[in-house]
């Protein structure tokens, strides 16, 4: 699963990394959808940018699940058309979109209806009427919790899968075969990959323009400074050295798990 992350600007107009997350609320009761989308909207979050998609019905739900990228679904399971209930039921037994976490909105919060909706995959209940910022906070948790597992879980699988390789001699790994890897869990790094012979010659490039690449050349002969903003792995190979060098925008444990991704595969090559 794909994430993107932007440059948003406070109120002192600096920028900072937040990542996007598409919410989709499913609800007949425009009031509700509206309730809910505001309270996102005014809550002061600096880690999550909100897109939110609307859904009157459940046959609008399912076309807005099948066709976009949505991160979680608020849901009332009184939907015309189609259920609640029949929508979570479809999109669970979706291998593309099971993923995606439901939180159920409700006046009936019986046992059998709670049992109900969490055997068919959802993961949070709240009753109506409701506080539009509970729904929030548990969404935000939700949206935690699922950063936890796609970033890093997935990319531990990543991990296991190139410490395999090693054992393949026939099987070269290139930049731009690690590159499409990555960028289904990461997308706040920038690539280059340089091969210095008599003269610096860039031969992969992801993300750097002209003026940062000249910059990073320029560099190259003072290494120390340059991990300040940059890491650099160096791969000796046949009397020629080979610089990965990521530009890492953010101090996330994902990334700590990319350096490790590659020194793995520096080991490899």
């Amino acid at each position: 699963m794909m994430y993107k992350e932007v440059f948003c600007k406070n109120d002192k107009g600096e920028e900072s990394l937040m990542i996007v997350k598409k919410i989709l609320v499913a609800s007949e009761n425009e009031y509700i959808r509206k309730v809910i989308i505001n309270q996102f909207e005014n809550s002061l979050n600096m880690t999550y940018k909100y897109i939110f998609y609307q859904a009157q019905d459940g046959q609008e739900a399912l076309d807005i699940i099948g066709t976009n990228e949505v991160h979680l679904v608020i849901m009332d399971v009184d939907l015309p058309k189609i259920n609640g209930f029949e929508v979570l039921r479809t999109v669970k037994q979706s291998s593309l979109k099971a993923f995606i976490p439901f939180i159920i909105l409700t006046d009936n919060t019986h046992r059998t209806t709670r049992q109900k909706a969490y055997e068919l995959g959802a993961v949070g209940i709240i009753q109506k009427p409701f506080a539009a910022k509970e729904v929030y906070l548990l969404t935000n948790s939700l949206l935690k919790t699922q950063d936890e597992y796609l970033h890093i879980n997935e990319v531990l699988n990543l991990l296991e899968f190139l410490k395999n390789i090693i054992t393949y001699k026939n099987y070269e790994i290139v930049p731009e075969l690690l590159d499409k890897f990555l960028s289904g869990y990461f997308v706040s790094y920038q690539f280059c990959a340089l091969k210095l012979k008599s003269e610096p010659e860039v031969f992969y490039n992801n993300g750097f323009d002209r003026s940062e690449i000249a910059e990073i050349l320029n560099r190259l002969n003072d290494i120390g400074y340059l991990k300040k903003q940059y890491t650099v792995i160096e791969i000796p190979e046949n009397g020629t050295l080979n610089l990965l060098i990521f530009k890492v925008i953010s101090n996330d444990k994902r990334f700590v798990i990319l350096k490790e991704l590659l020194n793995i595969w520096s080991d490899i090559n």
